[in-house]
């Protein structure tokens, strides 16, 4: 899901190259597919919020007043600590679409999804199992 975030083209294939749509009609069984509802194809602004080639990277982007955030990582597991100064004023609403418990593979990792209330002072901890991340739309309460 943060692919869609930290690389410059979403990723489409979900809805466009999959041969098999029908699996999507019950959304409660794919929690993150608000996120791809929501995420554009274009931005306004983009920020590099921290990274490490080859370990992680987490990206910002911006269109209109909401920001999507994209954070991702090796096969390691780690915390990255990203403060949101680059908010405007104001209180913002995080939808936090993070990584849940790991299954046998670190790549069918399900999705967890929580809200929080955010503002540019403050430092979102991310959370991220081997080979995960995290997507988070901030939008203006």
């Amino acid at each position: 899901m943060a692919m869609a975030a930290v690389y410059y083209q979403p990723l489409n294939f979900l809805f466009w190259y999959d041969n098999n749509l029908s699996k999507y009609a019950n959304t409660a069984n794919w929690p993150g597919l608000p996120w791809f509802n929501a995420v554009p194809t274009t931005w306004d602004e983009s920020r590099t919020l921290t990274g490490s080639i080859g370990q992680y990277v987490a990206v910002a982007r911006r269109s209109g007043s909401t920001w999507f955030l994209g954070a991702m990582t090796n096969e390691t597991a780690r915390t990255l600590s990203l403060p949101l100064s680059f908010l405007g004023s104001g209180t913002y609403t995080a939808t936090v679409y993070a990584d849940g418990a790991p299954g046998t593979s670190p790549y069918q990792t399900p999705v967890v999804v929580s809200t929080q209330s955010v503002t540019a002072a403050t430092t979102l901890s991310v959370a991220m199992a081997p080979a995960g991340g995290q997507a988070v739309i901030l939008r203006p309460s």
